[in-house]
């Protein structure tokens, strides 16, 4: 994969989206992350963009100084779609966790577009979490 086929930012839309969240509605560990996001995502850093996601929203599950203070779990098991945060945590753990080959992280000559696609549901899968938060 070259550099350049990676290095692009999120769609204007999603870049929108993401930028437009108050992140005080969120606690200071997960707002840190959540700034860190909105900075690989506009720089064209696929990986690091998925990695902040995920970890986002297991900050926002735990961290007390947030919704977690105040929001029981039945809360969380109903924000977002199961199927994508479960997507979400699978792919950030092969970045993480490397047990064997995974589509985008073999130098493939796609990589960097099947990266900034996986990015942007791991974004889209993030934000749809947060809005569900009551």
């Amino acid at each position: 994969m070259k550099w350049g086929a990676a290095n692009m930012a999120l769609s204007a839309s999603l870049m929108s989206r993401l930028s437009g969240f108050n992140v005080d509605n969120l606690g200071p560990h997960a707002g840190l992350l959540y700034r860190e996001l909105i900075s690989s995502a506009a720089n064209g850093l696929p990986a690091s963009s998925i990695i902040l996601a995920a970890t986002i929203v297991d900050v926002v599950q735990h961290e007390q100084a947030g919704p977690a203070g105040y929001l029981d779990a039945a809360a969380f098991a109903y924000a977002g779609s199961t199927a994508n945060l479960g997507w979400l945590r699978r792919r950030r753990n092969l970045f993480l966790h490397h047990e064997a080959p995974s589509d985008g992280l073999m130098g493939e000559a796609d990589a960097g577009r099947w990266l900034m696609v996986d990015a942007e549901r791991a974004v889209t899968a993030l934000l749809d979490f947060l809005q569900d938060l009551p």
